[in-house]
C-alpha cells in the first residue's frame, strides 16, 4: 500500500476531492433510482452509476488506494449483472449501494486527515457486495412491469473533467476577489483626487483676478488643472468599468447552483422517515439559482437541521395522515427565490405544524393573541426549547433550531417561522447573495463610524424627543406606520453621543428584522457605498454585536453592526441613560492597546473610549515599548501572539524598566491553556483574559480594578 509521504500533496488533494464528489454522485443516483417509477429510467440511472464506480475504481487503482478500489469493483460487478440482464435493483440492493457510498465517503474523510484507507477499508460492505454477486439474479434483482411515468429530470453525473470546467482553489478565488475589491475601493480615492483638482482650478481662477502678472500664471495653472481634471474623470470611468467587469466575473466564478446545498437532503429524508416509521418525499425548487459558494457551504448544516426537524416533528405516521384524510406520504419542500439583492430559502412541510401548547409549556409562556402566537413561535430558536415530549436520537434536545439561528446570523441573514394555513410549518431564511463585498450605510455614533447592511435598511427618519415613549417596558418611537421599538446606538455601545442641541431632532435608521422594523438612533448619517467585508476572526467570533469589519477609503476601520442583535436589544427593556454618571476618574486614564489585528484594536478602543478612557494604539510589542518610553500610559492592554515582540516579552520588558515597572498590564489573548495563563502572570501581568470568553462588562471591571 502506498504511504501518504509517497504521494504528491497536490495529487492527493485532487484525489480526495474526486472521492468525495463521486461518493455524493453515487448517493444521488441511488436515491433517484429508488424514487423513480419508470423502469427504463431506473436502468439508465444504474448505467450512470456503473460509469461513476468504474471511473473512481480507475483513479483509486492508479494511486493504489486499494480499499476504495475494491468497493468500487464489487459495486461495478453488481451493476454490470443488472445491466447485462436489464434488471432493476430493488430496495435491499439499493440500501447496500448506499452503504458502499458511505464507506467511500468515509475514505475521503481519512484522506483529508492525511491517512490512506487500508486495503480492508469497508470490509463488511465488501463482503455483502460479494455475496450479492455470488447469488446472481434473485428476488432483489428483477424485471418489473413497464408503466409510464412523467419524465424525471436528468441526474448530473460528472463523467469527465474535460467538459470545459476547471478546479480553482477557494483561497485563490478569495485572493482574486480581494484584489477586485481593492480596485473598487481605489475608485473612490481617484474620484476624490478629481474633486481636489477641480477645487484647485477654482482657486486658480480667483488668483487670476488679483493682478496682471499673476493672471498669466494663474491662467496656465487653471488650464493644466482643467486638463488634469478631465483626464482623472476619464480614468475614473475606465477604472470603474474595468473593476465592475472584474468583480462580476469573480462573483460568477464563486457561485454555485442552490442544488449544491441540497445534496444529501434526500438521503436524510429517506433515513429519518424509515427510522421513525413514516413516509416522506423531498421536493426542491429554485435549484438553478446561483449563490455564493461561501453562503452555500455554510447553509448546508442549517438545511439538514430543518429537513430532519420537518420529518421528525412535522410529518405524521401513515396511519395518522390516512385518518386525517391526507396522503400517507408527507412532503417536505425546499425552495429558493430571489428577493431583490437577497435570496429567500423556505423549508416547508405539510405535517401537523408546531404544537403551540407544548411550545408554550417548554418556553414557560401562554399564547393569548396573534402577537403572542407570533412571539411564541419564534421561541423555537431558543436553546433548550423543543416541542418533542421525549428525547430520542432524532429530536427532543432543543438544540437544532438554535444552531440554525446562530448559523444564519453569522451569514448576516435572518430566519423566521410560521404556521402553514393548510397544515405544517415553514421556516424562511433570508440571506445575502455574497459575503465578500457589501453595500452599506455608514453611520456615526459616539464619534466612531459604523456600517449597516443597506439591504436591511427600510428608510431613514428624524425623531423628535416628543415622539419617544415607553411602551410595555420598551422604548418606542411613533412613526407614520405606528410605534416601533427604538435603540440608541451610542448608549447601547456605551459611547458618549455627540448630537449638539438635545432639543433638535435625531437621525434614525429603520432596519428590518424577522421581528419587524426597529429604529436605531445615531448621531449622523455619513453616506452609502460598497465596501469589502472582512471577518473579525475566530477570536472575536462570540462578539455578536458585530458581523465583520471594513476598511474605509480614508483608511479608518468601520465595524458592521449585526441587525439581528440590534433588533433583539431594542425589544428588551433598556435601562435609563447613565452616561453622565460614569466615573470621572476614568476620563483621565490613558490606555495603550497593543494588538496586531486592527479589528481587535478598534473594538477594544471603542469599549474603552465608551467608558471614558483616553486610548492610543500600537500594532506590536516593539512599537508599544517605544510609545511607552516617549509618552507613557496608565494601563497597557496587550495581545500575546504578536510579531517582533509578543505580549509576554512586552510584559517582562515593562517590569524590567525602572520608569515603567509600575504600569499595569492586562493580557487579552486567544490562548486557552492554563500554562499560558500562568506564564503571563509570572511575566508580571496584572490580569489575563481570554478572547473566546470576552465580555465588555467584565473587561471594564478588570480595568477598574487594575487602575
Amino acid at each position: 500500500m502506498i504511504t501518504p509521504e509517497e504521494l504528491d500533496p497536490g495529487l492527493l488533494s485532487m484525489f480526495t476531492q474526486e472521492v468525495r464528489e463521486r461518493a455524493s454522485e453515487m448517493e444521488t443516483a441511488v436515491l433517484a433510482i429508488e424514487e423513480s417509477g419508470d423502469a427504463d429510467r431506473k436502468r439508465h440511472l444504474q448505467e450512470q452509476l456503473l460509469r461513476v464506480a468504474h471511473s473512481l475504481k480507475g483513479a483509486a487503482g492508479l494511486l493504489q488506494v486499494r480499499g476504495v478500489e475494491t468497493i468500487c469493483h464489487w459495486m461495478e460487478e453488481i451493476l454490470s449483472i443488472a445491466a447485462k440482464g436489464r434488471f432493476v435493483l430493488a430496495k435491499p440492493r439499493l440500501d447496500l449501494l448506499l452503504s458502499a457510498a458511505d464507506a467511500i465517503r468515509h475514505a475521503a474523510d481519512l484522506l483529508e486527515s492525511g491517512a490512506i484507507p487500508s486495503p480492508n477499508h469497508g470490509e463488511e460492505v465488501v463482503e455483502k457486495l460479494k455475496s450479492v454477486v455470488a447469488a446472481g439474479v434473485d428476488d432483489n434483482m428483477q424485471k418489473p412491469q413497464q408503466h409510464s411515468s412523467p419524465a424525471d429530470p436528468e441526474i448530473a453525473i460528472r463523467v469527465t473533467d474535460t467538459d470545459g470546467s476547471m478546479r480553482v482553489s477557494a483561497a485563490r478565488l478569495d485572493a482574486l476577489l480581494y484584489r477586485s475589491g481593492e480596485l473598487l475601493s481605489f475608485n473612490a480615492i481617484m474620484r476624490r483626487h478629481a474633486e481636489q483638482a477641480s477645487s484647485l482650478r477654482d482657486a486658480a481662477r480667483k488668483l487670476r483676478g488679483s493682478g496682471s502678472d499673476a493672471a498669466a500664471q494663474a491662467a496656465m495653472v487653471e488650464s493644466g488643472l482643467r486638463q488634469l481634471a478631465a483626464l482623472l474623470r476619464q480614468d475614473v470611468r475606465r477604472m470603474q468599468s474595468a473593476a465592475a467587469a472584474l468583480d462580476e466575473e469573480v462573483r460568477y466564478a464563486r457561485t454555485q447552483p442552490f442544488d449544491e446545498a441540497c445534496k444529501g437532503l434526500g438521503r436524510i429524508v429517506r433515513d429519518v422517515a424509515a427510522a421513525s416509521g413514516k413516509r416522506a418525499e423531498l421536493e426542491i425548487r429554485g435549484g438553478e439559482i446561483e449563490v455564493d459558494r461561501s453562503i452555500l457551504s455554510s447553509l448546508q448544516d442549517s438545511l439538514r437541521h430543518l429537513v430532519r426537524n420537518a420529518v421528525a416533528h412535522g410529518i405524521q405516521t401513515p396511519e395518522e395522515r390516512r385518518a386525517a384524510g391526507r396522503p400517507e406520504e408527507g412532503r417536505i419542500r425546499v425552495s429558493a427565490a430571489m428577493r431583490g439583492n437577497r435570496i429567500e430559502i423556505r423549508v416547508e412541510d405539510d405535517g401537523r405544524g408546531l404544537n403551540l401548547a407544548l411550545l408554550g409549556a417548554a418556553a414557560g409562556g401562554k399564547t393569548e393573541s396573534t402577537q403572542g402566537e407570533t412571539e411564541l413561535l419564534r421561541r423555537v430558536f431558543e436553546p433548550g426549547v423543543s416541542t418533542s415530549a421525549t428525547v430520542t436520537s432524532l429530536s427532543g434536545r432543543g438544540i437544532g433550531l438554535d444552531i440554525v439561528k446562530s448559523n444564519v446570523e453569522k451569514l448576516r441573514g435572518a430566519v423566521d417561522v410560521s404556521q402553514v394555513p393548510t397544515g405544517g410549518a415553514a421556516f424562511t431564511l433570508t440571506l445575502p447573495l455574497t459575503l465578500a463585498t457589501l453595500r452599506v450605510l455608514e453611520v456615526i455614533a459616539g464619534g466612531h463610524v459604523f456600517t449597516i447592511d443597506a439591504a436591511s435598511v427600510e428608510r431613514v427618519i428624524r425623531v423628535n424627543r416628543e415622539d419617544m415613549a415607553l411602551l410595555e417596558g420598551r422604548h418606542s418611537v411613533s412613526t407614520s406606520t405606528g410605534p416601533i421599538p427604538v435603540l440608541d446606538l451610542s448608549f447601547w455601545l456605551r459611547l458618549q453621543p455627540n448630537r449638539g442641541d438635545p432639543r433638535r431632532t435625531v437621525p434614525a435608521v429603520v432596519v428590518a428584522s424577522s421581528s419587524g422594523p426597529t429604529a436605531v438612533l445615531v448621531d449622523e448619517i455619513a453616506g452609502e457605498q460598497e465596501l469589502l467585508l472582512r471577518s473579525l476572526g475566530p477570536r472575536l467570533a462570540n462578539v455578536r454585536r458585530y458581523s465583520g469589519g471594513m476598511v474605509l477609503p480614508d483608511g479608518r476601520i468601520a465595524l458592521l453592526l449585526n441587525v439581528a442583535a440590534l433588533a433583539e436589544a431594542a425589544a428588551k427593556p433598556q435601562p435609563r441613560n447613565d452616561i453622565a454618571g460614569r466615573s470621572a476618574t476614568a476620563v483621565r486614564r490613558k490606555v495603550l492597546v497593543v494588538d496586531d489585528s486592527k479589528y481587535v484594536r478598534t473594538l477594544v478602543k471603542l469599549i474603552l473610549e465608551g467608558a471614558g478612557y483616553e486610548v492610543t494604539m500600537a500594532s506590536d510589542g516593539t512599537e508599544a515599548l517605544e510609545q511607552l518610553r516617549e509618552c507613557g500610559a496608565d494601563v497597557v492592554v496587550a495581545d500575546v501572539d504578536m510579531p517582533s515582540m509578543d505580549g509576554f516579552e512586552l510584559t517582562r520588558a515593562i517590569r524590567q524598566s525602572d520608569h515603567l515597572t509600575r504600569t499595569p498590564v492586562v493580557l487579552v489573548t486567544g490562548r486557552e491553556s492554563v500554562e499560558d495563563k500562568v506564564k503571563g502572570l509570572r511575566a508580571g501581568a496584572n490580569a489575563y483574559l481570554r478572547k473566546d470568553q470576552f465580555d465588555a462588562h467584565d473587561f471594564l471591571e478588570t480595568m477598574r480594578q487594575v487602575v
